[in-house]
């Protein structure tokens, strides 16, 4: 039985997923609605707001990603920049341990991400600057994905990795699901090596969409932050999720201008919010990884320059 058909069985049209969700308000959909319209494939911000608050543990995220599965067309210029991803950075040198550092968070924190490699380095663990495929996972175009995952997988088996350290949610998350290999959070990492600033200030946390049901790395963070707060959760999401900007401009907008209604300061630990925040001038303390590595950096909206210095950074050192 596909997703979708199980959904179709299964749901209750008991409306709580409309409720909750500013697309399927919208739209005037259930999930069971939404597994009849592909037309809507892209519309969806894949927040899970929707599973959250199921009380059958559907899942629009599931819903969405199989109405695009065989898609090739379309985002290419994201696929030209991610698959393989264009500024990556690998070594062949064994490593049981890889620092993980995605493809969002080095861009905009080049200095911080330099910071964590050496750090990390002097630990004896080797890093990737690389795309996790989730970018490409969420187009639909399978034959991507898989020659993605293949790559990554290789350069794994080829250096004898048994554990990734992640930085970036979307990342460790993906990992999780899609990979059969052990993974933690860089702020679990950090606390096992005893390392990392902690943080006595109050600090009000957005928590990014990945992490809003098990908020497992929100507790990672807790033991740096133990003052944390998270005013934030009935903001649905960033605006950046699902590819469904440039089809829902306006709800992602939304999104962004009812987080601006609190007018107090925000902190992320995802660089992809971070990014969204700070180009729509949401007041920011900046990324938690950086105050935790006493990094003084601002997130950056010219990804290029960031992208290419640590790209370069290994040859460099």
């Amino acid at each position: 039985m596909s997703y979708l058909d199980y959904v179709n069985e299964k749901c209750i049209e008991c409306g709580k997923c409309t409720k909750n969700c500013d697309f399927l308000t919208k739209y005037h959909l259930n999930l069971k609605d939404y597994t009849k319209r592909e037309d809507l494939k892209y519309h969806c911000f894949l927040c899970g707001v929707c599973k959250q608050v199921c009380p059958l543990d559907l899942d629009g995220r599931k819903v969405s990603t199989e109405l695009r599965m065989g898609e090739e067309k379309g985002f290419g210029m994201m696929k030209f920049e991610k698959s393989p991803y264009i500024f990556r950075n690998n070594s062949k040198k064994k490593s049981k341990t890889l620092l993980f550092l995605g493809c969002s968070f080095p861009r905009q924190y080049p200095e911080t991400t330099k910071a964590l490699i050496d750090l990390f380095i002097q630990n004896g663990i080797d890093f990737s600057l690389d795309c996790c495929g989730k970018p490409v996972y969420e187009t639909g175009d399978e034959k991507r994905i898989k020659k993605d995952k293949d790559r990554l997988e290789g350069i794994f088996k080829e250096k004898g990795i048994e554990k990734i350290v992640t930085a970036c949610m979307n990342c460790y998350y993906f990992f999780k699901k899609h990979y059969d290999i052990e993974v933690v959070s860089i702020y679990e990492e950090l606390k096992e090596l005893g390392l990392g600033k902690k943080i006595e200030e109050e600090r009000n946390i957005f928590i990014p969409c990945p992490d809003r049901q098990t908020k497992e790395v929100l507790e990672h963070i807790r033991y740096f932050v133990p003052n944390l707060k998270t005013p934030f959760e009935n903001v649905q999401c960033c605006g950046l999720g699902g590819l469904a900007l440039g089809t829902e401009r306006e709800l992602a907008d939304g999104f962004v201008e009812k987080l601006r209604e609190y007018d107090i300061p925000v902190t992320t630990y995802c660089a992809s919010c971070s990014g969204r925040f700070r180009k729509n001038e949401i007041k920011l303390t900046g990324h938690i990884l950086c105050e935790i590595m006493d990094v003084e950096e601002r997130e950056s909206l010219g990804f290029l320059k960031g992208s290419l210095q640590i790209r370069n950074y290994r040859r460099n050192r």
